[in-house]
């Protein structure tokens, strides 16, 4: 059982570091999450084991992959991976019209950023 009580410090630990650096408060993460604002606060500080399930909806509320927030041994620093993943899931539901409205948008951004005038 001490195994699973460092599981869930580490997983609490991470989940409160990607929260930190995405500046939001439990409540802010809570509400994304779909989850009580006292239930993150307890599994941040690891006295919950969270079911993959709930773990699922905190990644979303991060903005995460489920595997980046899980992979213990990976970095908390943002990647490039996670930009993308989180235009992919903005785009989630969306007409494939709409997507390639949001495709040029985006190309346009990225010109006007690599040439400024």
């Amino acid at each position: 059982m001490k195994n699973r009580t460092n599981l869930s410090v580490v997983v609490g630990e991470r989940i409160r570091q990607f929260r930190t650096k995405q500046d939001l408060s439990q409540e802010e993460l809570a509400f994304a999450s779909e989850i009580h604002p006292a239930y993150i606060g307890k599994v941040e500080r690891g006295e919950k084991c969270p079911t993959i399930e709930t773990l699922g909806k905190i990644a979303n509320g991060l903005k995460i992959p489920l595997s980046k927030l899980i992979d213990i041994s990976a970095d908390t620093e943002p990647s490039e991976s996670d930009a993308l993943y989180r235009i992919c899931s903005a785009m989630n539901g969306l007409s494939k019209a709409q997507m390639n409205q949001i495709a040029h948008i985006v190309e346009e951004i990225t010109a006007l950023m690599q040439n400024p005038s």
